[in-house]
């Protein structure tokens, strides 16, 4: 117990423990803005050109290793 009590007063007040609750609420806050902007095909199509252009490898790349848990 006291060993908790020590790491929990050595730890960043920005370190939210197991769910970052802020970083989900400023996600979903995110989504909302981009769904009520309109512009969702815009986005993809957006996106669909980049993956298409010179930078694809590189983000497909970035994909994979997120899916493995490494961020790139």
């Amino acid at each position: 117990m006291e060993n908790q009590k020590a790491t929990q007063k050595t730890q960043s007040p920005d370190l939210e423990g197991e769910g970052n609750h802020t970083a989900d609420r400023r996600y979903r806050e995110g989504v909302e803005r981009s769904v009520k902007g309109g512009k969702i095909e815009e986005n993809a199509e957006e996106a669909a050109r980049a993956l298409d252009g010179p930078e694809g490898d590189e983000l497909r790349e970035a994909q994979e290793a997120t899916r493995r848990g490494r961020p790139s």
